[in-house]
Protein backbone atom coordinates (compact mmCIF):
# COMPACT_ATOMS: atom_id res chain seq x y z
CA UNK A 1 0.00 0.00 0.00
CA UNK A 2 1.34 3.44 -0.96
CA UNK A 3 2.40 5.67 1.92
CA UNK A 4 0.63 9.03 1.88
CA UNK A 5 0.91 12.00 4.22
CA UNK A 6 -0.39 15.55 4.27
CA UNK A 7 0.99 18.51 6.15
CA UNK A 8 -1.88 20.74 7.23
CA UNK A 9 -0.22 24.07 7.95
CA UNK A 10 -2.44 27.16 8.41
CA UNK A 11 0.61 29.28 9.33
CA UNK A 12 2.87 28.32 6.41
CA UNK A 13 4.65 31.19 4.71
CA UNK A 14 3.75 33.69 7.46
CA UNK A 15 6.51 32.32 9.69
CA UNK A 16 8.78 30.48 7.26
CA UNK A 17 7.22 27.05 7.85
CA UNK A 18 6.82 26.73 4.09
CA UNK A 19 10.51 25.82 3.91
CA UNK A 20 10.21 23.15 6.60
CA UNK A 21 7.22 21.67 4.79
CA UNK A 22 8.93 21.73 1.40
CA UNK A 23 12.29 20.31 2.48
CA UNK A 24 10.63 17.52 4.47
CA UNK A 25 8.24 16.57 1.66
CA UNK A 26 11.03 16.60 -0.92
CA UNK A 27 12.97 14.05 1.13
CA UNK A 28 9.87 11.95 1.89
CA UNK A 29 9.05 11.69 -1.82
CA UNK A 30 12.51 10.21 -2.41
CA UNK A 31 11.44 7.40 -0.09
CA UNK A 32 8.28 6.71 -2.07
CA UNK A 33 5.87 8.67 0.14
CA UNK A 34 3.15 10.58 -1.68
CA UNK A 35 3.06 14.02 -0.05
CA UNK A 36 0.52 16.82 0.15
CA UNK A 37 1.06 20.33 1.54
CA UNK A 38 -2.19 22.08 2.43
CA UNK A 39 -1.31 25.61 3.47
CA UNK A 40 -1.17 29.22 2.22
CA UNK A 41 1.45 28.74 -0.49
CA UNK A 42 1.87 26.53 -3.52
CA UNK A 43 4.82 24.83 -5.20
CA UNK A 44 5.89 24.21 -8.76
CA UNK A 45 6.57 20.53 -8.16
CA UNK A 46 5.59 17.35 -9.96
CA UNK A 47 6.21 15.21 -6.88
CA UNK A 48 4.65 17.31 -4.08
CA UNK A 49 0.94 18.06 -4.29
CA UNK A 50 0.19 21.50 -2.83
CA UNK A 51 -3.05 23.40 -2.35
CA UNK A 52 -3.78 26.85 -0.97
CA UNK A 53 -6.61 26.51 1.54
CA UNK A 54 -5.58 29.27 3.98
CA UNK A 55 -5.02 33.01 3.70
CA UNK A 56 -2.07 34.97 5.01
CA UNK A 57 -3.06 38.26 6.65
CA UNK A 58 -6.46 39.45 7.88
CA UNK A 59 -7.30 42.72 9.58
CA UNK A 60 -10.74 41.43 10.56
CA UNK A 61 -10.66 38.64 13.17
CA UNK A 62 -14.02 37.28 12.01
CA UNK A 63 -12.71 36.77 8.47
CA UNK A 64 -9.52 35.26 9.87
CA UNK A 65 -11.50 32.73 11.93
CA UNK A 66 -13.79 31.92 9.02
CA UNK A 67 -10.84 31.43 6.67
CA UNK A 68 -9.15 29.10 9.15
CA UNK A 69 -12.24 26.95 9.75
CA UNK A 70 -13.13 26.78 6.06
CA UNK A 71 -9.50 26.01 5.20
CA UNK A 72 -9.37 23.19 7.73
CA UNK A 73 -12.56 21.62 6.39
CA UNK A 74 -11.30 21.92 2.80
CA UNK A 75 -7.96 20.38 3.82
CA UNK A 76 -9.59 17.41 5.52
CA UNK A 77 -11.97 16.83 2.61
CA UNK A 78 -8.96 16.90 0.29
CA UNK A 79 -7.25 14.28 2.46
CA UNK A 80 -10.29 12.00 2.37
CA UNK A 81 -10.64 12.36 -1.40
CA UNK A 82 -7.00 11.40 -1.88
CA UNK A 83 -7.14 8.59 0.69
CA UNK A 84 -4.64 10.31 2.98
CA UNK A 85 -4.98 8.88 6.47
CA UNK A 86 -2.10 10.59 8.31
CA UNK A 87 -1.52 14.33 8.70
CA UNK A 88 1.40 16.24 10.19
CA UNK A 89 0.49 19.20 12.40
CA UNK A 90 2.96 21.85 13.60
CA UNK A 91 2.50 22.96 17.21
CA UNK A 92 4.08 26.07 18.75
CA UNK A 93 1.46 26.69 21.43
CA UNK A 94 -1.77 25.04 22.50
CA UNK A 95 -4.22 27.84 21.85
CA UNK A 96 -7.66 27.83 20.22
CA UNK A 97 -6.42 27.49 16.63
CA UNK A 98 -4.30 24.49 17.61
CA UNK A 99 -7.14 22.64 19.31
CA UNK A 100 -9.49 23.33 16.39
CA UNK A 101 -6.89 21.96 13.96
CA UNK A 102 -6.91 18.68 15.86
CA UNK A 103 -10.66 18.64 16.49
CA UNK A 104 -11.50 18.99 12.79
CA UNK A 105 -8.81 16.49 11.78
CA UNK A 106 -10.17 13.94 14.24
CA UNK A 107 -13.74 14.62 13.12
CA UNK A 108 -12.65 13.44 9.67
CA UNK A 109 -10.98 10.35 11.14
CA UNK A 110 -7.40 11.43 10.39
CA UNK A 111 -4.43 10.19 12.38
CA UNK A 112 -2.06 12.89 13.54
CA UNK A 113 1.68 13.23 13.94
CA UNK A 114 2.37 16.23 16.14
CA UNK A 115 5.57 18.14 15.33
CA UNK A 116 6.17 19.97 18.62
CA UNK A 117 8.43 22.86 17.71
CA UNK A 118 7.82 24.37 21.14
CA UNK A 119 6.86 22.09 24.03
CA UNK A 120 5.10 25.06 25.58
CA UNK A 121 4.74 28.69 24.58
CA UNK A 122 7.06 31.39 25.92
CA UNK A 123 4.33 33.98 25.27
CA UNK A 124 1.84 32.43 27.71
CA UNK A 125 -0.64 31.40 24.99
CA UNK A 126 -1.04 27.82 26.20
CA UNK A 127 -4.27 26.43 27.54
CA UNK A 128 -3.56 23.56 29.96
CA UNK A 129 -6.72 21.67 28.98
CA UNK A 130 -5.87 21.98 25.27
CA UNK A 131 -2.27 20.93 25.95
CA UNK A 132 -3.47 17.80 27.74
CA UNK A 133 -5.97 16.96 25.02
CA UNK A 134 -3.51 17.44 22.13
CA UNK A 135 -0.53 15.62 23.62
CA UNK A 136 -2.23 12.86 25.61
CA UNK A 137 -5.27 12.00 23.49
CA UNK A 138 -5.24 13.46 19.99
CA UNK A 139 -1.63 12.79 18.94
CA UNK A 140 -0.92 9.37 17.48
CA UNK A 141 2.79 10.16 17.53
CA UNK A 142 4.84 13.16 18.68
CA UNK A 143 8.08 14.52 17.21
CA UNK A 144 10.43 16.93 19.00
CA UNK A 145 13.62 18.36 17.55
CA UNK A 146 16.21 17.82 20.26
CA UNK A 147 16.94 16.18 23.61
CA UNK A 148 16.24 19.42 25.44
CA UNK A 149 12.65 19.44 24.13
CA UNK A 150 12.29 15.70 24.82
CA UNK A 151 13.33 16.15 28.46
CA UNK A 152 10.87 19.02 28.91
CA UNK A 153 7.96 17.24 27.24
CA UNK A 154 8.00 13.90 29.07
CA UNK A 155 7.08 15.30 32.51
CA UNK A 156 4.12 17.11 30.92
CA UNK A 157 2.49 14.06 29.32
CA UNK A 158 1.13 10.74 30.52
CA UNK A 159 3.55 7.82 30.79
CA UNK A 160 1.54 5.87 28.20
CA UNK A 161 2.61 8.49 25.62
CA UNK A 162 6.34 8.38 26.36
CA UNK A 163 7.10 5.63 23.85
CA UNK A 164 5.24 7.60 21.18
CA UNK A 165 7.69 10.51 21.33
CA UNK A 166 10.56 10.59 18.83
CA UNK A 167 13.49 12.99 18.51
CA UNK A 168 14.05 14.06 14.89
CA UNK A 169 16.14 17.10 14.08
CA UNK A 170 14.83 20.22 12.41
CA UNK A 171 16.63 20.08 9.08
CA UNK A 172 18.87 22.73 7.58
CA UNK A 173 18.14 25.33 4.93
CA UNK A 174 21.12 24.49 2.74
CA UNK A 175 20.12 25.13 -0.86
CA UNK A 176 17.64 27.88 -0.02
CA UNK A 177 20.05 30.78 -0.57
CA UNK A 178 19.55 32.76 -3.76
CA UNK A 179 22.99 32.84 -5.43
CA UNK A 180 21.98 35.84 -7.54
CA UNK A 181 21.81 38.01 -4.40
CA UNK A 182 25.27 39.16 -3.36
CA UNK A 183 26.37 41.13 -0.32
CA UNK A 184 26.91 44.18 -2.48
CA UNK A 185 23.53 43.98 -4.23
CA UNK A 186 21.73 43.31 -0.94
CA UNK A 187 23.36 46.33 0.69
CA UNK A 188 22.52 48.51 -2.28
CA UNK A 189 18.87 47.49 -2.13
CA UNK A 190 18.70 48.02 1.65
CA UNK A 191 20.64 51.30 1.38
CA UNK A 192 23.38 50.09 3.71
CA UNK A 193 26.96 51.35 3.77
CA UNK A 194 29.13 48.99 1.70
CA UNK A 195 32.10 49.49 4.02
CA UNK A 196 30.37 49.24 7.40
CA UNK A 197 30.02 46.12 9.55
CA UNK A 198 26.56 45.05 10.70
CA UNK A 199 25.04 42.79 13.35
CA UNK A 200 21.55 41.40 12.73
CA UNK A 201 18.85 40.60 15.27
CA UNK A 202 16.15 38.84 13.28
CA UNK A 203 12.68 37.46 13.95
CA UNK A 204 9.52 38.14 15.87
CA UNK A 205 10.22 39.96 19.12
CA UNK A 206 9.48 37.95 22.25
CA UNK A 207 10.67 38.56 25.84
CA UNK A 208 12.60 35.26 25.91
CA UNK A 209 14.73 36.42 22.96
CA UNK A 210 16.29 39.11 25.18
CA UNK A 211 16.88 41.92 22.72
CA UNK A 212 17.62 44.04 25.78
CA UNK A 213 20.82 42.04 26.40
CA UNK A 214 22.06 42.85 22.90
CA UNK A 215 21.17 46.54 23.19
CA UNK A 216 23.05 46.79 26.49
CA UNK A 217 26.07 45.17 24.83
CA UNK A 218 26.25 47.78 22.06
CA UNK A 219 28.17 50.50 24.01
CA UNK A 220 30.99 47.97 24.53
CA UNK A 221 31.05 46.88 20.89
CA UNK A 222 33.28 48.75 18.44
CA UNK A 223 31.47 51.99 17.64
CA UNK A 224 31.89 51.45 13.88
CA UNK A 225 29.67 48.36 14.07
CA UNK A 226 25.94 48.97 13.66
CA UNK A 227 22.93 46.86 14.64
CA UNK A 228 19.93 46.00 12.48
CA UNK A 229 16.75 44.86 14.25
CA UNK A 230 14.35 43.24 11.78
CA UNK A 231 11.13 41.57 12.81
CA UNK A 232 7.54 42.01 13.87
CA UNK A 233 6.88 43.10 17.43
CA UNK A 234 3.55 41.21 17.62
CA UNK A 235 2.06 41.80 21.06
CA UNK A 236 5.45 42.86 22.42
CA UNK A 237 5.68 46.56 23.36
CA UNK A 238 8.70 47.98 21.56
CA UNK A 239 8.66 51.04 23.84
CA UNK A 240 10.63 49.14 26.47
CA UNK A 241 13.48 48.75 23.97
CA UNK A 242 13.24 52.37 22.83
CA UNK A 243 13.84 53.44 26.43
CA UNK A 244 17.10 51.46 26.45
CA UNK A 245 18.04 52.87 23.04
CA UNK A 246 17.48 56.42 24.27
CA UNK A 247 19.22 55.83 27.59
CA UNK A 248 22.33 54.37 25.91
CA UNK A 249 22.21 56.88 23.01
CA UNK A 250 22.21 54.15 20.36
CA UNK A 251 19.97 55.68 17.70
CA UNK A 252 22.86 56.55 15.39
CA UNK A 253 24.02 52.91 15.45
CA UNK A 254 20.67 51.24 14.87
CA UNK A 255 18.52 50.40 11.87
CA UNK A 256 15.00 49.45 12.93
CA UNK A 257 12.70 47.46 10.65
CA UNK A 258 9.96 46.53 13.11
CA UNK A 259 7.63 44.92 10.60
CA UNK A 260 6.71 41.60 9.07
CA UNK A 261 9.77 40.67 7.00
CA UNK A 262 9.01 39.13 3.62
CA UNK A 263 10.94 36.19 2.18
CA UNK A 264 12.72 38.47 -0.27
CA UNK A 265 13.73 40.95 2.40
CA UNK A 266 14.92 38.20 4.71
CA UNK A 267 17.22 37.01 1.91
CA UNK A 268 18.62 40.53 1.61
CA UNK A 269 19.29 40.89 5.33
CA UNK A 270 20.99 37.50 5.61
CA UNK A 271 23.26 38.38 2.69
CA UNK A 272 23.97 41.97 3.72
CA UNK A 273 25.09 41.57 7.35
CA UNK A 274 28.29 40.22 8.89
CA UNK A 275 27.03 38.52 12.06
CA UNK A 276 23.72 37.34 13.52
CA UNK A 277 23.14 37.61 17.28
CA UNK A 278 20.87 35.27 19.25
CA UNK A 279 20.89 36.50 22.86
CA UNK A 280 18.00 34.23 23.80
CA UNK A 281 17.28 33.28 27.37
CA UNK A 282 15.22 30.24 26.44
CA UNK A 283 14.24 28.43 23.24
CA UNK A 284 13.36 24.88 22.26
CA UNK A 285 14.78 25.04 18.75
CA UNK A 286 15.62 27.89 16.42
CA UNK A 287 14.94 27.97 12.72
CA UNK A 288 16.79 31.32 12.59
CA UNK A 289 19.96 29.64 13.91
CA UNK A 290 19.77 26.82 11.36
CA UNK A 291 19.04 29.21 8.53
CA UNK A 292 21.94 31.49 9.48
CA UNK A 293 24.37 28.58 9.59
CA UNK A 294 22.98 27.23 6.32
CA UNK A 295 23.75 30.61 4.73
CA UNK A 296 27.23 30.68 6.23
CA UNK A 297 26.33 33.71 8.34
CA UNK A 298 28.42 33.69 11.57
CA UNK A 299 26.31 33.39 14.73
CA UNK A 300 26.98 34.61 18.26
CA UNK A 301 24.44 32.92 20.55
CA UNK A 302 23.78 32.49 24.24
CA UNK A 303 25.15 29.31 25.80
CA UNK A 304 21.85 27.50 26.36
CA UNK A 305 21.37 23.79 25.74
CA UNK A 306 19.43 23.95 22.43
CA UNK A 307 22.16 26.16 20.94
CA UNK A 308 24.96 24.08 22.44
CA UNK A 309 23.54 21.03 20.62
CA UNK A 310 24.20 22.84 17.32
CA UNK A 311 27.11 25.23 17.87
CA UNK A 312 30.65 24.04 18.51
CA UNK A 313 31.98 27.15 20.25
CA UNK A 314 34.82 28.75 18.32
CA UNK A 315 34.41 26.39 15.38
CA UNK A 316 31.07 26.92 13.61
CA UNK A 317 29.86 29.80 15.78
CA UNK A 318 30.43 31.54 19.10
CA UNK A 319 28.65 31.16 22.45
CA UNK A 320 28.45 33.70 25.26
CA UNK A 321 27.22 33.48 28.84
CA UNK A 322 23.42 33.78 28.89
CA UNK A 323 22.20 37.23 29.95
CA UNK A 324 25.73 38.67 30.14
CA UNK A 325 25.92 41.77 27.93
CA UNK A 326 29.62 42.26 28.61
CA UNK A 327 30.46 38.73 27.48
CA UNK A 328 28.28 39.16 24.39
CA UNK A 329 30.15 42.36 23.50
CA UNK A 330 33.49 40.63 24.02
CA UNK A 331 32.54 37.73 21.75
CA UNK A 332 31.30 40.03 18.99
CA UNK A 333 34.47 42.13 19.19
CA UNK A 334 36.54 38.95 19.17
CA UNK A 335 34.79 37.76 16.03
CA UNK A 336 35.24 41.02 14.13
CA UNK A 337 38.88 41.37 15.23
CA UNK A 338 39.88 37.82 14.30
CA UNK A 339 39.85 37.62 10.50
CA UNK A 340 40.78 33.93 10.50
CA UNK A 341 37.84 33.15 12.77
CA UNK A 342 35.23 35.21 10.94
CA UNK A 343 36.41 33.72 7.62
CA UNK A 344 36.50 30.09 8.80
CA UNK A 345 33.15 29.95 10.60
CA UNK A 346 30.93 30.24 7.46
CA UNK A 347 32.44 27.20 5.74
CA UNK A 348 32.35 25.11 8.91
CA UNK A 349 28.78 26.16 9.66
CA UNK A 350 27.56 25.13 6.21
CA UNK A 351 29.50 21.85 6.43
CA UNK A 352 27.90 21.11 9.81
CA UNK A 353 24.44 21.75 8.39
CA UNK A 354 25.09 19.47 5.40
CA UNK A 355 26.52 16.64 7.49
CA UNK A 356 24.32 16.71 10.58
CA UNK A 357 21.05 18.41 9.57
CA UNK A 358 20.38 16.78 6.22
CA UNK A 359 16.68 16.25 5.51
CA UNK A 360 17.08 12.77 3.97
CA UNK A 361 17.91 10.90 7.23
CA UNK A 362 15.27 13.02 9.00
CA UNK A 363 12.69 11.85 6.45
CA UNK A 364 13.74 8.23 7.09
CA UNK A 365 12.92 8.82 10.74
CA UNK A 366 9.46 10.06 9.80
CA UNK A 367 8.97 7.04 7.55
CA UNK A 368 9.73 4.72 10.48
CA UNK A 369 7.10 6.56 12.52
CA UNK A 370 4.56 6.16 9.71
CA UNK A 371 5.05 2.40 9.89
CA UNK A 372 3.97 2.45 13.54
CA UNK A 373 0.57 4.15 13.20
Amino acid sequence: MENKIAIIDPVGIKSGMNHYDTFLCNSLTKLGVKTFILSNFTLKSESIHSKIFFGIFFENKFFQAFNFLFGMIQSCIHCKKNQVKVVFIHVFSTHTMSIMTYAISKLFGLRTITIAHDVFSFTHQDNKFYHNLIYNYWSNRIVVHNIYSYNHLLPLIKSKMHNKVSVLKHGSFVGLSDASVTRSSARNFLKLDQNRQYILFFGRLKPAKRLDVLLKAMPNIDSNIHLIIAGHSGKEDFNQYELIIDQLKLKNRLILDINYISENKRELYFKAVDVLALPYEQIFQSGVLLMSMSYGLPVVASAILPFEEVIDDGVNGLLFEKGNSDDLANKINQLFNDKNLINSIPEKAISHMKNHYNWDPIAKGYLEILKLI
